[in-house]
């Protein structure tokens, strides 16, 4: 089936796009976001992408591709970077709409104590492998960032959990759990044995890296965009109260404006 990528592909985003104007979430108001934060972690992706497939750390079955290559990548793996990201922030939006009351605390460190069980797993097990020891590198990278980042993202552990379903789903599919040979194979030597069905261990991480770093970067779009630097123009309006930043004016930090509803600078 020469389709068989790029279906997946697009069944990736096409509920999260159907559902992207649902009034709670709104996600389609961060779209512009989205493109940014996919097109930032993408690029060093495909770098990464590129160079395994150069050394047969990995490769592609052209019975399930078009056979429209960028560089040497097959379309629907470039396009996978840019759709999966779109996917995966979906699930954080809605999980940061409809979860906002709960506390998770205690989740997010179960969650990040699994992580870091799981990284060092791959780190000792795969230590001979160019792909494990790549994931394991990444995802540390991640958990540092995420760790000593001032952008605190309480709904990033459950909402990458939720992301895993979908996740075995697709990756089922493109390592050959529903077809006769795989969409991606990897090479033995370049991994772990272990595999979770027909999918390789690392997976998992790899799979944190892209969400993380993705879901880190659109957070801070977002909020650069809500709270401008000091000392610049912008007016931000929420929940009916309008918000006006100013620049502080003889030595004072405040100055009130009269305007529609209740309004403030600052």
């Amino acid at each position: 089936m020469k389709y068989l990528y790029l279906l997946l592909d697009l069944g990736t985003v096409f509920f999260p796009l159907l559902l992207s104007f649902d009034k709670k979430v709104a996600f389609y108001r961060s779209w512009r976001y989205v493109f940014v934060s996919s097109l930032v972690v993408g690029i060093p992706f495909l770098i990464w992408d590129m160079l395994f497939t150069k050394n047969g750390v990995w490769g592609f079955n052209p019975d399930y591709l078009t056979g429209i290559n960028i560089g040497n990548l097959p379309l629907e793996e470039v396009l996978f970077f840019l759709l999966v990201p779109f996917a995966c922030l979906f699930i954080y939006a809605c999980v940061s709409a409809y979860c906002s009351g709960m506390k998770l605390q205690l989740l997010n460190r179960i969650v990040y104590g699994m992580l870091a069980v799981y990284i060092v797993f791959i780190a000792v097990t795969g230590y001979h492998g160019a792909y494990s020891q790549s994931v394991v590198v990444s995802s540390v990278v991640t958990l540092l960032i995420l760790y000593f980042s001032r952008r605190k993202l309480p709904f990033l552990p459950l909402s990458f959990m939720i992301s895993l379903l979908p996740f075995l789903l697709v990756n089922g599919v493109l390592t050959g759990g529903f077809t006769d040979e795989p969409v991606v194979w990897y090479n033995a030597a370049e991994r772990t044995p272990f595999r979770i069905f027909t999918i390789p261990a690392e997976d998992v991480l790899y799979s944190f890296t892209l969400m993380g770093l993705n879901v880190w970067i659109f957070e801070g779009l977002k909020r650069s965009r809500r709270y401008p630097p000091v000392g610049g123009h912008s007016a931000d309006s929420r929940g009916g109260v309008q918000v006006y930043f100013t620049p502080p004016v003889s030595g004072h930090g405040a100055k009130y404006r009269k305007g529609q509803g209740k309004s403030c600078a600052i």
